[in-house]
């Protein structure tokens, strides 16, 4: 008899500790502060492989491997690919109080978009001032880039 309970409460316990883990981990009643979250996640997760995509065209181009032309060419291609993806955070669902984390998503994005334009400009011309603006863009992305990492290391 006594083992008898023993077992029991060691498949009740069992089944408690699934059941907590299962709430935890697979709960379908997240909230929308976490929904947001996730999907912003994925979004960012997108804009860093682009960047970083792009970032070794760019180093290609040091390299001497890509000419200007080229390069140009290239830029265009991420050009559209970062329209695409502002796009896509626009239709972004945001929860009340948080539209200043979409909206610094959106911003990083049109500012490393200005800062690619910029570059290309550079390429075309050899103007350096097109060159610093490039490079005045790219920190404006990431003081931007600053306010939603914030909010996704809390949230996340």
């Amino acid at each position: 008899m006594k083992n008898k309970k023993i077992f029991l409460a060691s498949i009740i316990s069992a089944l408690i500790v699934v059941s907590i883990t299962l709430a935890i981990f697979f709960n379908p009643f997240k909230s929308n502060i976490q929904i947001f979250g996730e999907s912003l996640s994925v979004l960012v997760s997108k804009s860093q492989e682009l960047t970083r995509k792009y970032q070794e065209e760019v180093g290609k181009w040091n390299l001497k491997t890509h000419d200007n032309l080229t390069m140009v060419t290239i830029t265009d291609g991420y050009l559209s690919q970062f329209e695409a993806l502002e796009n896509e955070a626009k239709n972004l669902k945001v929860p009340n109080g948080h539209e200043n984390i979409k909206s610094s998503f959106i911003r990083s994005l049109e500012s490393e978009a200005a800062s690619y334009e910029h570059f290309k400009k550079y390429l075309m011309t050899g103007n350096r001032s097109e060159d610093q603006l490039s490079t005045d863009n790219l920190s404006l992305a990431y003081q931007y880039e600053k306010v939603y990492s914030d909010f996704l290391s809390k949230n996340h």
